[in-house]
């Protein structure tokens, strides 16, 4: 047998001669060598070298760096002194507003997917780690709503798992809106370079900008809220399924208990069904 190396990590060190405990009994050695593989040889490798990070990434992090950047960039130039640097004071304050969420809207986007794709920690999430989806626990959610779901609305596909990662699978949308705001954010700049230093942009030209913002914000929070809120509503159901779980496995005595003493109308209708 392969000798991987994560005892040894354990660091045991005891002279154990005298102790006649520590050999297992033939019966416990027969039933270790019987039991299915519970590692692959790949996990065995990686523990007993204590390689065990950067198995995820998420995909969306080239994207958020170039999106965020030329949000920011528009935001940078529409904050600088706009009283003295804009001919429109306007069109500076409208893209002061507008570019600021946007950027915000970003941020939370990448913390969000950060959390989903498994590059953040639950154990990082603190208080929020309860209300947010995390891979971990909106995986496990999930699979347990496939079985609930399947059996209650014959559904079977993967939404009850895939529910709270939809921010992951909107890469196109996101580059299209990205690639928007980046020729936005050379508009500005060819503004500022034909006014020698003087933005010329037009309070129409911000508007039209400021829609394109808009819209990009609010193909980000849509998805970002949805996620939240898909992970919370399974939470939901999960409690509620444990609910209702007490009083569908009753034994005789609960049963009896139920029906002569503490069952409501509402319980015995349902049991006695």
């Amino acid at each position: 047998m392969a000798n991987y190396g994560i005892y040894k990590r354990l660091g045991y060190n005891f002279d154990d001669s005298s102790l006649g405990i520590i050999n297992l009994s033939q019966e416990a050695k027969d039933h270790l060598n019987s039991t299915p593989s519970l590692l692959l040889d790949w996990q065995k490798r990686d523990i007993a070298d204590s390689n065990v990070s950067g198995y995820v990434k998420n995909p969306m992090d080239d994207l958020y760096i170039s999106f965020r950047s030329n949000a920011n960039s528009i935001f940078t130039v529409a904050n600088n002194d706009p009283a003295n640097t804009w001919s429109s004071f306007d069109a500076a304050n409208l893209l002061i507003s507008v570019s600021s969420s946007l950027v915000a809207s970003l941020d939370r986007f990448k913390s969000h997917t950060d959390n989903i794709s498994g590059v953040a920690a639950i154990e990082s999430g603190g208080v929020d780690a309860g209300t947010h989806p995390y891979k971990k626990t909106a995986a496990g959610i999930g699979k347990l709503l496939v079985y609930i779901t399947s059996e209650s609305d014959s559904i079977l596909n993967a939404s009850p798992i895939l529910g709270s990662f939809t921010s992951l699978f909107v890469a196109d949308s996101f580059s299209s809106n990205s690639n928007v705001i980046i020729s936005d954010s050379a508009t500005v700049n060819a503004a500022v370079n034909s006014g020698g230093g003087i933005c010329i942009l037009t309070l129409s030209q911000a508007n039209v900008i400021a829609s394109h913002m808009n819209t990009a914000n609010a193909l980000i929070e849509t998805r970002r809220n949805h996620d939240v809120q898909f992970f919370r509503n399974s939470l939901s159901v999960i409690s509620d399924f444990g609910k209702t779980q007490e009083f569908a496995n009753m034994g005789e005595v609960e049963h009896n208990l139920a029906n002569n003493y503490i069952g409501t109308d509402k319980l015995l209708s349902r049991i006695n069904s």
